[in-house]
């Protein structure tokens, strides 16, 4: 009589404590990896992605002089520039913040654009754009909070 392995497999498994039921500890593991690095590259990609795009950007900040006022179409005249990205002004139109690409624009070719429209400003500050936008951030929530 020849010995079948399979005859008996039920009994060996249950002297030896085999359990066939659930899930085994590889693809826990492989599944538990899985939710940990899926959820670290959602915290982290959008960062990413967001300093990739804003990391040659600075903020160069103008004050106009007191009786002078900016034009649309001069703004429109800087914006055209290659390398500007945007212009704001901020609400009584006395100071200026042009935003652009430091690796296709220098700030003195900004400087000579307003010399060039008669513009009369003043350089108050160029900061990188990722910290004057923290800044306005930290700003606004000071304010919200009193």
């Amino acid at each position: 009589m020849v010995y079948d392995p399979e005859k008996y497999r039920e009994k060996r498994e249950k002297v030896l404590g085999i359990k066939k039921k659930g899930i085994g500890f590889g693809t826990l593991a492989m599944v538990v990896s899985f939710l940990v690095i899926a959820g670290l590259g959602a915290v982290t990609i959008p960062r990413l992605v967001s300093y990739m795009t804003t990391r040659n950007l600075d903020d160069a900040i103008f004050k106009l002089e007191a009786d002078s006022s900016l034009p649309e179409n001069e703004i429109s005249g800087i914006t055209s520039i290659e390398g500007v990205k945007k212009i704001i002004k901020d609400k009584n139109n006395t100071r200026l913040v042009v935003t652009y690409d430091r690796g296709k624009v220098k700030l003195s070719t900004l400087t000579d654009v307003f010399a060039r429209q008669d513009l009369k400003v003043t350089l108050l500050n160029e900061v990188n754009h990722r910290q004057h936008q923290g800044t306005l951030k930290k700003e606004e929530e000071d304010i919200e909070t009193p």
